[in-house]
């Protein structure tokens, strides 16, 4: 553990929870640059931490902890008198909100934080709250097929079949009945297994105003002590085999009512879920009897920091940092904006296991609008489209004056860029 101080005695001590899939170490200290002192709470065993703490250590106080007790946690924290706690990650999050209630810090409810980060606690908790919610069933890791077909007959189908703690459609499936899912789970069950729901599938409704869409959206979020700010509707390009996301897009093609509709659903799910206080990403399908949940993450959703930023200008993850500390947001309706931002993601088949080339990235660079390309997988990565939406080959960030710019991107990624892949 790193004992120093803070040097700026006025200025507020933050801890930031760092750890594995957590936003860029990077993209943090920005955020708070000038105006807190950050104290990075860190399992120096988890790799992704240890691999930056170096760079930790030059942005503030390095506390490792986080793999210890609560209390623990929370003793090594104390010293350094923090003002707030935040995490961008959804990992641990009922471990983290055990820190936080140790050290009288605003965070989740022990609850909160157990429903957002399992998917049947949050079904639970959203039927408790009188939510529609989809039929589902748990399905213990030691289960064999027999039982997980007799667990599953307990709902109709088509259904969606997913890991209670997981997130970006990690190991996703669409079932197209009981006998399906049996398959699958001997399928899965070859590997390394872990407990998993099976819930009925959300019904597709009507097209989209533009008909490019994928039918479903997210409401992005940052609640400070129970009052909600919505800062965007995030539109979603249609989904890949077998729930792989393409691409996103702010501000989403709806009319006034509809996102009235959606935001309005949105602040009934978080209040269900007992959130307060920190970043939220709620992702709600039109289906034929209406908007439905999908499912809530405690987290800024992936990309939106990027898109918001050439959207409206504001910095979420600024404003997640500064919830943790109980300021408000002082934003009272969603945001105006500026064009439309997107971040695309570029999908191998679902066939692929590796990519050995790839061609066209130069010419998308040189793109209006086009702000920035991060290699996910360079050539001679191997792929398995199971990982779901991380399976990605690499992604863009950038902007257009209308949609119709956002679909000549998407259109180039098409037609101007050509990957080679080893194959299943």
């Amino acid at each position: 553990m790193d004992s120093s101080a803070p040097t700026a005695e006025a200025s507020p001590r933050l801890v930031v929870v760092y750890g594995h899939r957590s936003l860029d170490a990077m993209q943090i200290r920005e955020a708070g640059r000038g105006w807190c002192d950050l104290i990075w709470l860190v399992d120096g065993k988890d790799p992704s931490a240890a691999a930056v703490l170096p760079l930790l250590r030059r942005f503030g106080v390095v506390v490792d902890a986080l793999g210890g007790s609560a209390k623990d946690a929370a003793e090594a924290l104390r010293v350094h008198s923090p003002d707030g706690l935040t995490t961008f990650y959804d990992t641990g999050m009922e471990h983290i909100a055990a820190i936080a209630a140790e050290l009288g810090l605003a965070f989740h409810s022990q609850a909160t934080a157990r429903a957002l980060e399992d998917k049947l606690h949050q079904r639970e908790a959203l039927l408790a709250a009188g939510l529609p919610t989809p039929g589902t069933v748990s399905l213990p890791p030691d289960a064999d097929r027999a039982m997980v077909e007799q667990l599953g007959s307990a709902i109709s189908y088509p259904a969606v079949l997913k890991p209670r703690r997981a997130s970006g459609s990690w190991y996703t499936f669409k079932v197209a009945s009981v006998e399906d899912l049996g398959e699958r789970w001997e399928e899965l069950m070859a590997g390394e297994p872990e407990a998993m729901i099976v819930e009925e599938y959300l019904s597709d409704g009507p097209a989209m105003p533009l008909g490019f869409e994928a039918g479903y959206v997210s409401v992005e979020t940052v609640a400070v002590a129970g009052q909600m700010t919505h800062l965007a509707i995030t539109g979603r390009f249609p989904l890949v085999f077998p729930f792989r996301e393409t691409g996103f897009f702010i501000p989403a093609t709806l009319a006034p009512e509809q996102a009235a509709e959606v935001v309005n659903l949105a602040s009934q799910t978080l209040r269900g879920l007992g959130v307060k206080t920190g970043a939220a990403h709620t992702e709600i399908k039109f289906t034929a009897d209406g908007p439905r949940v999908i499912e809530v993450n405690g987290r800024i959703g992936g990309g939106v920091p990027e898109m918001l930023r050439l959207a409206t200008g504001l910095d979420i993850v600024q404003l997640t940092m500064r919830a943790a500390l109980g300021w408000p947001t002082e934003i009272h309706e969603l945001p105006a904006t500026s064009g439309i931002a997107y971040r695309f993601f570029y999908q191998p088949p679902s066939s692929a296991r590796r990519l050995t080339a790839i061609d066209g990235l130069d010419e998308l660079k040189a793109q209006p609008g086009v702000e920035s390309i991060f290699m996910h997988y360079p050539p001679g990565t191997d792929i398995d489209a199971a990982h779901g939406t991380r399976t990605y080959v690499f992604a863009i960030v950038g902007s257009a004056a209308d949609y119709a710019g956002v679909l000549a991107i998407d259109e180039f990624l098409r037609t101007g860029v050509t990957a080679v892949y080893d194959h299943a």
